[in-house]
């Protein structure tokens, strides 16, 4: 059985995991936080799991990393857990 990788299930996926699991500005830090494409397996730049890359398929052509760090002037909530959902929800 293969998974579905949709907004609805970034959005669910993304929902349960604690905002303090999330970091900036890397993958996955030291103590074991992640970005939201950490949270799909990726460790580093390149080593896609199929779970990241339909991750980066669904965002298109808004930059995750800058959606996640907080440098996308669209999404300015305070972490970025919430950032990414807010930009998961605009999705079409």
């Amino acid at each position: 059985m293969s998974i579905e990788y949709t907004k609805e299930y970034f959005i669910a996926k993304f929902s349960e995991i604690p905002e303090e699991k999330w970091c900036t500005r890397v993958m996955t830090s030291s103590d074991g936080r992640h970005c939201a494409y950490g949270h799909c397996g990726a460790r580093v730049v390149c080593d896609d799991t199929p779970e990241s890359r339909a991750f980066a398929e669904l965002f298109g052509k808004i930059e995750n990393a800058d959606v996640n760090d907080g440098k996308d002037p669209r999404y300015k909530q305070p972490t970025p857990k919430q950032r990414i959902l807010a930009a998961l929800r605009d999705l079409p």
